[in-house]
């Protein structure tokens, strides 16, 4: 019960951690994306600004200007260099990135060493807008054709935006991790705390079956005792009415004896009571003893019992469980059986496992419930069980044995042709 409690505390905090994770990335990404889309979104607008017609035209002007000027310098040096500076728009920067290209591919007119490197091999077809770097740094560059001239490019640095985003995406992943750990610890405390009051439920239950299976006990026990008794001495002197009420009553005492019995071990198994006495022990015997205990009843039912028994096989666990194990698995194995069918016990050893099978010949089991047959309670057919006297908690039962000695079962059945029970006990 114990290991159920951390097992289910485990799900409930992982899976609420998982999507607190899931909400945090959420967020981190629509937050990173934003205020990226924000900042290059106004770099774009810079950049695109710059290969306007009136923009170009201003840079042009103001760069023939100044190839006008140096020449009056270099001659008499009367030139005062003064632009009219009547124009609209962006005034032309000295750092500015602008290049006109020529449809031979030479620059007609350049601002910037470096944004030449960038457009190699670039030929726009309308208007296009990169993200190039060079040198380690990052450039956002916009180009467009130039009716009748080529191309014109212009970009600007934007390393220093990049490297603030950066920084940005960095701090919201460690703040998502701190939070995610944060979330982890008080899903883990409210966990507890939440599930505290189902386990007092379930703890209470459990006590009250092992209180009232071990009160059962002896009442049980009295009225088969009584029974006995009854049948022994006044047998002769019954009715024949009387004589099947007997029987009758001495069957149902049997059934609640068994129900109560599997009860108790059940309560004991979750409680972590049940200390299974493990020693060694012959396997191969214990089968065959199994199997003669059987036949009586294998031949009433008009079945047949067959074995192939790998002999001297020897293995460490409580016997008595085991015992109670093939008792269950052979039990209904002639209760699902057809008339006239066959069960068949096998055991052979691998290299890892000591490997048990109970074959059948009997009505089988379908997919859909075989993956819910060891549930406690669990019952197929409910009106065909209650007539044999199953409880539904046989499989649960046996389940229990097999993973308390480290192993495992496997089911194969088809409907209508039988079942086979492979039980794999570790070497």
């Amino acid at each position: 019960m114990n290991s159920m409690v951390r097992k289910t505390k485990r799900r409930l905090m992982w899976s609420f951690a998982i999507l607190t994770m899931v909400f945090l990335l959420l967020f981190v990404v629509i937050a990173y994306v934003t205020v990226s889309r924000s900042i290059l979104s106004d770099q774009e607008d810079i950049v695109t600004a710059k290969i306007s017609d009136k923009y170009i035209e201003r840079f042009v002007h103001e760069a023939n200007e100044q190839r006008g000027n140096e020449k009056n310098n270099d001659g008499d040096g009367d030139g005062d260099g003064d632009g009219d500076g009547d124009g609209d728009g962006d005034e032309v920067v000295d750092g500015d990135l602008i290049a006109i290209v020529s449809y031979k591919g030479e620059v007609v007119q350049g601002q910037g060493e470096e944004l030449e490197k960038l457009i190699e091999e670039w030929i726009p077809k309308s208007l296009e807008i990169r993200e190039l770097d060079e040198d380690d740094r990052d450039y956002l560059i916009a180009a467009r054709p130039l009716e009748n001239i080529g191309y014109v490019y212009s970009g600007t640095e934007i390393t220093q935006q990049k490297e603030v985003l950066n920084r940005l995406f960095v701090v919201l992943l460690l703040l998502t991790a701190l939070f995610t750990f944060v979330a982890m610890t008080l899903s883990f405390i409210m966990t507890g705390k939440a599930i505290r009051p189902i386990m007092n439920s379930v703890e209470r239950q459990r006590d009250f079956v092992n209180d009232a299976s071990h009160e059962l006990r002896t009442p049980l026990s009295i009225l088969s005792a009584g029974l006995v008794i009854l049948e022994e001495e006044d047998g002769e002197k019954l009715s024949d009415f009387s004589k099947q009420t007997v029987d009758d009553m001495s069957d149902e005492v049997r059934r609640m004896t068994s129900l109560v019995n599997n009860l108790l071990l059940l309560a004991r198994s979750d409680s972590g009571k049940l200390v299974l006495e493990k020693k060694e022990f012959d396997l191969s015997a214990l089968l065959f003893r199994s199997i003669r205990s059987f036949s009586k009843v294998v031949e009433d039912n008009e079945l047949s019992l067959t074995s192939d028994i790998q002999e001297n096989v020897h293995f460490t666990g409580d016997q008595e469980r085991l015992k109670q194990l093939l008792y269950l698995f052979l039990d209904n194995a002639i209760k699902y059986n057809r008339k006239n069918g066959n069960i068949r016990v096998q055991l052979n050893t691998t290299e890892i496992y000591n490997r048990i099978s109970v074959i059948d010949t009997g009505i089988g089991i379908a997919p859909e419930h075989q993956i819910k047959i060891f549930n406690r309670f669990y019952r197929v057919d409910e009106t065909r069980s209650r007539a044999m006297g199953s409880n539904g908690i046989g499989l649960s039962i046996a389940r229990f044995i097999v993973q308390a000695h480290g192993g495992f079962i496997e089911v194969d059945s088809t409907v209508g042709k039988g079942t086979c029970f492979t039980i794999l006990l570790p070497k």
